[in-house]
């Protein structure tokens, strides 16, 4: 009976979690064009492009991190693995939903009508929360020492000045356009 609602509880804490995530994501997908000025402009999508999408799920999930953090803070058995598992996660985001959302035009090829995108668009951000949420519980338990927690730091921040820059200038070449 212990295991069941150990079980439950867990289920119900990365439900949360992942709620959490889609609604900070959503936040962040329309906070732009409601306010537009330049630290909207560094922190939420500011068009349909797959990389504003990505930066959402980066910045919602370090947003997430602090929320999760006031949830469970007095349950916390090592505060450092619970910080460094979650900036690992919040590294692996973008690139959770980049796999997940191209799975669909790998398979299907086409363009999915409006509903149909807008429904895989949530059920991305939904396994996205799901999957970090799965992957933070795992990584918690991991002893991080000083090499990790720099390189760890190290691309957090460089992640951080990638989607701040690119956010007021793209880059010169795109993922998916032929170089010339």
């Amino acid at each position: 009976m212990e295991n069941e609602i150990t079980l439950k509880k867990r289920i119900g804490y990365i439900a949360l979690k992942s709620f959490i995530f889609m609604v900070l994501f959503a936040i962040l997908h329309f906070l732009y064009t409601l306010s537009p000025n330049p630290f909207f402009q560094i922190i939420s999508g500011t068009d349909e492009s797959v990389f504003q999408h990505l930066k959402m799920g980066f910045i919602g999930y370090l947003l997430l991190i602090g929320i999760d953090y006031l949830i469970i803070r007095k349950r916390i058995e090592n505060k450092q693995s619970f910080v460094f598992s979650r900036l690992i996660s919040s590294l692996l985001v973008p690139w959770i939903i980049f796999i997940i959302w191209y799975l669909v035009p790998a398979f299907v090829g086409d363009h999915l009508p409006l509903a149909r995108e807008l429904t895989w668009a949530l059920v991305v951000v939904l396994l996205t929360g799901v999957s970090v949420s799965l992957i933070d519980e795992n990584t918690e338990r991991i002893e991080y020492n000083l090499a990790i927690k720099i390189v760890i730091g190290i691309l957090i921040v460089v992640s951080l000045i990638i989607f701040i820059w690119f956010s007021f200038e793209l880059p010169w070449i795109d993922v998916f356009v032929l170089p010339e």
